[in-house]
């Protein structure tokens, strides 16, 4: 196994997902309060705060944000960055066939358009280019969405012992799928409290895609140890 293609499919997804917990962890502890619903209440609340909430260069009751808005930034402009080049690389590990190459470059298509999304929603706050934030927000989870279906059927083809995993991958990436379901086509306004459905969905969703990294890290190991692997841009 090269060290180049260790670090590039296990260590380089860990670590950033590490990095994007700990610095969204720090944003959410220095959060100056605020939501759309109250804009004066005190500190992050987990079901009325979207995520994006963390990002605004100055929160909804009008104090400065900084720490909190540099810290949540950051770690999706570093998320956006390290999964752009894992999703570049990524099909070479999945060419044991021509139909798994081919559904594992679809897939990266979609994984690479989606960290292009997760550095966008970083450079974009909220609050000073709102459209633009709302169009890379959205796009996040509907290309991680595909991501996740293309590369499910890709972990079957190459080795049929990825069944179990396969299908935990791809209730993940159901879960991502709901959070569109009830804020994109707003299924939330059937639902009691809108706002707390959309919330919470949001967090459920961006959960299910940590968790979707380990998942993907046994895997990739299973084939690094396997084959030999030659890396390229989409294999």
């Amino acid at each position: 196994m090269k060290k180049l293609e260790y670090n590039i499919f296990i260590i380089l997804p860990i670590v950033s997902i590490i990095v994007f917990i700990s610095l969204v962890a720090l944003a959410m502890m220095t959060y100056n309060g605020g939501n759309a619903i109250d804009n004066f209440s005190n500190g992050y609340s987990f079901s009325l705060n979207y995520l994006s909430d963390l990002g605004r260069n100055i929160g909804y009751s009008g104090v400065n944000n900084t720490l909190s808005f540099y810290s949540f930034n950051l770690s999706l402009i570093i998320i956006g960055i390290s999964f752009l080049i894992y999703f570049l690389f990524l099909p070479s590990l999945h060419n044991k066939s021509s139909i798994s190459f081919l559904l594992s470059r679809i897939g990266g298509v979609f994984g690479c358009f989606a960290s292009i999304c997760f550095a966008g929603v970083g450079l974009t706050p909220s609050d000073l280019f709102f459209d633009l934030h709302v169009f890379f927000a959205n796009w996040v989870f509907r290309s991680m969405s595909l991501a996740v279906f293309f590369y499910s059927l890709t972990f079957l083809l190459i080795n049929r012992d990825n069944v179990f995993l396969s299908l935990i991958f791809f209730s993940s990436g159901l879960i991502v799928l709901s959070h569109i379901i009830i804020a994109d086509f707003d299924f939330a306004l059937y639902m009691s409290n809108p706002h707390n459905a959309k919330v919470l969905s949001q967090k459920a969703a961006v959960i299910a895609m940590i968790f979707m990294v380990p998942l993907m890290a046994i895997i990739n190991l299973k084939q690094l140890n396997d084959q030999k692997i030659s890396l390229r841009v989409f294999g």
